[in-house]
C-alpha cells in the first residue's frame, strides 16, 4: 500500500456522520489503478479521518498557546496550526489523485513503445490476445503493468472478454493519453479486417498516431511553460533580492542609525517560507512535464558526505574561536559547498551525447535487422561499429551474452546501470530485444519508429531550452552575479550607517547559497525533468560562485564606498 499512516489510528472507522466529509472522490480509471497499488478507497478514508484526529489533538492546542503566549508577529502560527487539521487530511485524499495523474503521464512515454509491440505482433498474426501479450512484455513501465492486468481479467473472465476489456480500460485514460486511446482502437480494428494490407495500414497508422501525440504533448508543455518561469523569477528572486535591498531603510529608527531588525522574523521569512513555498512551485510545475520519469539517479556515497556533516560543527567551533557569527556562516558554508563539488557528477553535455549515441545505436540495430540480420548478429555489429558511450555498454552485453549463457533481451533487461541512468532508454532497447524474439525485421522497424521517437523527444527538449532562454539566463545570472553583488553591497551601506551588522552579514551569506542552489534545482529539472540527475557537482559550483560574489561585494562595499563617501 503506497499511504501509510505511522500513528496508531485513533479509530477503526469513519464514523457515519462523517463519511460523506472524508469520502474519497474516485476519477474513470482511478479504482483499477488503486487495486495495482494495493490500495483501497475505504484504507485512504480512514487514514484521513485518523490524520484529522491527531492534528486536531496536536496542532489545536499549541494553536491556542501560540495565541495567547507568544508576542507579534509570532501569533501568527496560529493561524497555520489552526488549519492543520483541515489539510493534511485533504493532503492525504489527494494523494491516490496525484498517484494516478503521474501514472498517466507515465503512460505518455511507453505509448510508442506499447504500440509498436503490439503492432508488430498484429502484422505477424492478426490476434488481439497475442498483440496485447506483447505489448505488456515491451518492458516493465505502468503502461505495460495496466495491460498485463487488462489480460488477466480476461483471462479469468472478470471481463466477457479481451476486446471488451480493453476497450473499457481506455474509457479511464485521461485528456493525455488521447493520442493512445485512438491507437489502441485501430489496433483493435486490425484485428477485425479482412485483408492484410488494410490490416497494415491501419497498424502505420496507429503508429504514427502514437508519435505525433507523444510529440504535440510535449510541445503543449512547452508552450505552457512562459508565465511559470517568470513567476518563479518575480517572486521567488527578484522579490527577495529587493526587500534586501530596502534591509537598511526598515532597520533604521525614525532619524537615528541603530538597527531595530528582528532578524528572527527576517531568517524565517528569507530562509524558509520563501523557498519553501518557490520550491513547491518548482515541483509541482516539473511534475507535468511529460517527459518526466520517476526513476532516480544514484547517489554515490563517500567522504564528500562526511565532509558536508562537518559544516555544523565548523560553524560551532568558529563561532567559539572567533566570535563572529558572518566568519563561522562563511566557514559552514565553504565546507558544504566543497563537499558538494567533491561529489562529482556528469556534465549535462556528456550526458546528452551519451543519450545521443544510444539512440544513433538504435538506429543502426533496427537498420541491420530490417537488413535480413537477427538480433544477436546485428547488436554485435553495431557493438563494434558504433563510436561513443553505446560501444562500451553494448560491448558489455555482448560478454553477457557469451560468458553467462543467457539471451540479449535477458542481459539487456537484468541490467542496472541503463535503467537506473535513462528509464526511457532502456524501456525502447528491453522492448526492440522482446519483440525480436518473434519477429527480426518487426522488431527492427519498431527499432527505428522508437529512435525516430527519442529524437522528437530530444528536439522538444531543445526546444524548452530555447524558448526560455532569455529569463532563465537572467535567472542564472541573478543568482550568481547580480543578487550576490546587491545585498554584498548593501551590507556595505549598513556598515556604513553603523550598528551591529553581524547578524546581517551571516543571514545574507546563507541566503545568497540558498537562493543559488533553489535557482540551479530550477534549472535542472526544466532542464531534465528531475532535479538531481548528474550529481551534485552543479549545486556546489553554482553555490561557491554566489558566496564569492558577495563576499567582494561586500568587502567593495566596506571599502570603496567609504572613500567615495
Amino acid at each position: 500500500m503506497a499511504l501509510s499512516f505511522r500513528l496508531p489510528p485513533l479509530m477503526r472507522e469513519v464514523p457515519p456522520s462523517m463519511r460523506r466529509t472524508f469520502a474519497l472522490k474516485l476519477e474513470p480509471g482511478m479504482a483499477e489503478s488503486m487495486v495495482r497499488r494495493g490500495e483501497s478507497p475505504g484504507d485512504i478514508e480512514l487514514a484521513a479521518f485518523n490524520a484529522f484526529l491527531w492534528t486536531a489533538l496536536l496542532a489545536l492546542p499549541l494553536a491556542l498557546s501560540s495565541l495567547f503566549l507568544l508576542p507579534y508577529p509570532y501569533t501568527m502560527l496560529f493561524i497555520g496550526l489552526f488549519i492543520a487539521p483541515l489539510l493534511l487530511p485533504m493532503l492525504v485524499l489527494a494523494g491516490p489523485s496525484k498517484r494516478f495523474a503521474a501514472e498517466q503521464r507515465s503512460y505518455l512515454i511507453d505509448t510508442p513503445v506499447v504500440i509498436g509491440a503490439m503492432g508488430m505482433s498484429m502484422n505477424r498474426s492478426a490476434s488481439l490476445e497475442r498483440a496485447v501479450e506483447m505489448g505488456s512484455r515491451s518492458g516493465n513501465g505502468a503502461l505495460q503493468s495496466s495491460l498485463a492486468s487488462v489480460a488477466w481479467k480476461a483471462l479469468t473472465g472478470e471481463v466477457q472478454d479481451l476486446r471488451r476489456g480493453l476497450s473499457a480500460w481506455t474509457t479511464g485514460l485521461g485528456a493525455c493519453n488521447e493520442g493512445l486511446r485512438r491507437s489502441l482502437q485501430l489496433v483493435m480494428a486490425a484485428e477485425e479486417e479482412g485483408g492484410e494490407e488494410g490490416r497494415h495500414r491501419l497498424l502505420d497508422r496507429a503508429n504514427s498516431l502514437a508519435l505525433e501525440w507523444t510529440r504535440e504533448v510535449c510541445e503543449r508543455y512547452v508552450g505552457s511553460l512562459s508565465f511559470p518561469v517568470m513567476l518563479v523569477f518575480s517572486f521567488g528572486v527578484l522579490a527577495p533580492v529587493m526587500l534586501f535591498s530596502l534591509v537598511p531603510l526598515m532597520g533604521m529608527e525614525a532619524g537615528t542609525a541603530s538597527f531595530a531588525l528582528d532578524l528572527r522574523s527576517l531568517a524565517l521569512l528569507l530562509l524558509v517560507l520563501v523557498p519553501a513555498f518557490t520550491l513547491g512551485y518548482i515541483r509541482s510545475m516539473a511534475g507535468r512535464n511529460p517527459l518526466r520519469t520517476e526513476a532516480k539517479a544514484p547517489v554515490h556515497r563517500g567522504p564528500w558526505m562526511f565532509l558536508a556533516f562537518l559544516s555544523a560543527p565548523a560553524a560551532a567551533l568558529g563561532m567559539l574561536l572567533t566570535g563572529s557569527l558572518p566568519l563561522a556562516a562563511i566557514a559552514a558554508l565553504a565546507i558544504l559547498l566543497a563537499a558538494l563539488i567533491a561529489s562529482g557528477g556528469r556534465a549535462k553535455k556528456t550526458d546528452r551525447d551519451r543519450e545521443a549515441s544510444f539512440v544513433d545505436g538504435l538506429y543502426r540495430l533496427g537498420n541491420a535487422m530490417l537488413g535480413g540480420q537477427d538480433l544477436d548478429a546485428a547488436f554485435e555489429e553495431v557493438a563494434r561499429t558504433e563510436q561513443g558511450a553505446f560501444r562500451s555498454w553494448a560491448l558489455r552485453m555482448v560478454h553477457s551474452l557469451r560468458t553467462d549463457r543467457v539471451s540479449l533481451a535477458r542481459a539487456v533487461r537484468d541490467d542496472p546501470e541503463l535503467r537506473e541512468w535513462s528509464p526511457v532508454l532502456y524501456q525502447n532497447y528491453v522492448a526492440v530485444m522482446e519483440c525480436a524474439e518473434e519477429d527480426h525485421r518487426g522488431a527492427g522497424k519498431l527499432a527505428v519508429n522508437l529512435a525516430q521517437s527519442l529524437g522528437d523527444l530530444t528536439r522538444t527538449k531543445q526546444k524548452v531550452r530555447e524558448n526560455l532562454r532569455p529569463v532563465v539566463d537572467m535567472m542564472s545570472a541573478t543568482s550568481v552575479v547580480f543578487a550576490p553583488a546587491i545585498i554584498g553591497l548593501t551590507s556595505g551601506i549598513m556598515g556604513l550607517i553603523g550598528g551591529d551588522t553581524s547578524g546581517i552579514m551571516a543571514l545574507a551569506a546563507v541566503y545568497v547559497v540558498e537562493l543559488a542552489l533553489m535557482v540551479n534545482y530550477f534549472l535542472v529539472s526544466l532542464d531534465e525533468g528531475r532535479g538531481d540527475r548528474g550529481g551534485y557537482r552543479s549545486y556546489g559550483t553554482r553555490g561557491a560562485l554566489a558566496l564569492g560574489a558577495f563576499l567582494i561585494a561586500s568587502l567593495c562595499g566596506q571599502t570603496l564606498l567609504f572613500r567615495l563617501l
